[in-house]
């Protein structure tokens, strides 16, 4: 009971200190630590210190801007994107299997909410916040390139401790009948058994490197970010060895063409310097130009080298559109409720013995796999939460600074990548477990820095009657209100089935 107390009052004082509770929550990002035995549940220790959180949280917030928070158009949709989960329990045929969804979804409710604390508290948090998370991300691509080309040595990985990273049941499972794709010579997955969640992992932590980068100006997290790019492919996930080279050619293009950063006068008037040079814009246009082919070209080459990968993705597209076959009849069957949780199983077995393919896939589709456990409502509000996210970058890039300007731009990259990945993967809004820490603290950055932060800005103009009659740019600007990837590791049972055995194709 002393324990049990201690850990309350221990919860509260980490809760209501924002910062010291985000570096917690980013150091265990990657590494999740299982420490239950093989037989019982599989529970993360992020999502347990997240849930020990929430009373700090809660109190941090009562004493800061929470009502704020509040009002933004982001979080009240994760919050009624909970609701709608928990309501999903009243038609579903197997509740428990939905229990890991509704977690991770209020896991991400309660760090985005930290985040968002913690930038507000010490606006350096992300400099600060550098040495405890990105030598995880250098530390999974090295594991990467070593398990690509020793497999042996990540079998032995595996066998050994790997249960303490992965989940005890799940390496269990790996072994005992349900195997994932790392046993795949051309894949690798590092501290991931899906090499497919590892690509992603590598690849938006990459992109989200050069956004913290763009702020703090920290070269080695630069770096970083390089190298976890150039790990992605070793993954041998394909889809994301495309976007690793189509998201940051984008970013570059947009970068080249966007606006210019806002010149300030003496009186403190803002001006954008409209004179340019002549063919400044045929230039920039050529630039863009070049550099789209030059992706294309690398993606064409990509492809004709080896002629193996053309024909494997050509397999992964067709074993996902028999995946989605299922879904489309079962969305003219019921389309307001959709299947409930365990109900895509139930129903896919008969369906996956007629087409011929393995009978236990999950949707492979983040949108199909929302509509199928929470129904029309769960559809609507992950198409309205990408939707926000992607905009919450647009204040920034019109208003902001040039490093907050490149910061939106790769967070948004960040964003794109999690929602095109998650279109051909089993993967989640925040796309996996390790994740939700560095997307909420990419948004955090996007809802304080072009958000709530330029507002109190605006309204400070206009108090202020020495102010310029046209104030500077910035101050202006509202509050914007590969198959198979496994399921997110929260709650998992022991022994195989199809929470453990969905995940082979690709």
């Amino acid at each position: 009971m002393a324990r049990l107390r201690s850990g309350g009052v221990w919860a509260i004082a980490a809760g209501s200190s924002p910062r010291t509770a985000a570096c917690l929550v980013l150091f265990l990002a990657l590494p999740q630590f299982y420490l239950m035995p093989e037989g019982s549940t599989d529970i993360a220790a992020t999502t347990v210190i997240t849930a020990l959180l929430v009373p700090g949280v809660l109190l941090a917030a009562r004493r800061g801007s929470g009502v704020a928070l509040l009002r933004l158009g982001l979080f009240r949709v994760l919050v009624a994107l909970l609701v709608v989960r928990l309501l999903a329990l009243t038609w579903s045929p197997d509740p428990r299997a939905g229990m890991p969804l509704i977690a991770l979804v209020g896991q991400f409710v309660v760090t985005l909410a930290l985040m968002v604390q913690a930038i507000r508290q010490d606006p350096e948090l992300p400099r600060r916040l550098a040495r405890w998370y990105w030598p995880w991300v250098l530390l999974e691509a090295v594991l990467v390139l070593t398990f690509r080309f020793l497999p042996d040595v990540e079998d032995a990985f595996l066998r050994s401790v790997g249960g303490i990273f992965i989940g005890q049941n799940t390496v269990a499972a790996l072994f005992g009948g349900s195997p994932n794709n790392v046993f795949d010579p051309a894949k690798s997955g590092g501290l991931f058994v899906n090499a497919n969640v590892a690509g992603l992992f590598l690849g938006v932590n990459a992109v989200a490197a050069f956004a913290m980068a763009a702020v703090t100006h920290a070269r080695w997290v630069r770096v970083v970010g390089l190298i976890a790019l150039a790990a992605v492919p070793f993954t041998g996930s394909k889809s994301a060895t495309v976007l690793a080279v189509t998201l940051p050619t984008a970013v570059l293009a947009v970068r080249r063409l966007g606006p210019r950063a806002a010149r300030t006068t003496p009186t403190g008037v803002a001006r954008r310097n409209t004179r340019r040079r002549p063919g400044t814009w045929t230039q920039g246009h050529l630039w863009v130009g070049l550099t789209a082919a030059g992706a294309l070209g690398a993606v064409v080459v990509l492809l004709t080298a080896d002629f193996g990968f053309v024909q494997a993705l050509a397999k992964s597209f067709g074993d996902r559109t028999a995946i989605w076959g299922f879904g489309a009849e079962a969305f003219l069957r019921d389309p307001v409720l959709g299947l409930g949780y365990g109900g895509w199983d139930a129903g896919f077995d008969a369906y996956a013995r007629e087409h011929g393919i393995y009978r236990s896939f999950p949707p492979h589709n983040v949108l199909l796999s929302a509509w199928a456990a929470t129904g029309l409502a769960g559809l609507v509000l992950t198409v309205a939460f990408f939707t926000l996210a992607l905009r919450l970058a647009l204040p920034v890039l019109t208003g902001g600074n040039q490093g907050r300007r490149v910061l939106a731009l790769w967070a948004a990259a960040a964003v794109g990548w999690t929602l095109i990945h998650g279109l051909g993967d089993n993967t989640d809004i925040f796309g996996d477990i390790h994740l939700i820490p560095i997307l909420s603290l990419l948004l955090a950055h996007l809802i304080v820095g072009g958000g709530e932060e330029s507002n109190d800005h605006a309204h400070a103009h206009r108090r202020d009657p020495a102010s310029p009659a046209v104030p500077a740019v910035g101050g202006l600007y509202r509050e914007s209100g590969d198959i198979t990837a496994q399921l997110p590791t929260v709650v998992r049972g022991p022994g195989p089935g199809p929470g453990h055995a969905g995940d082979r194709v690709g």
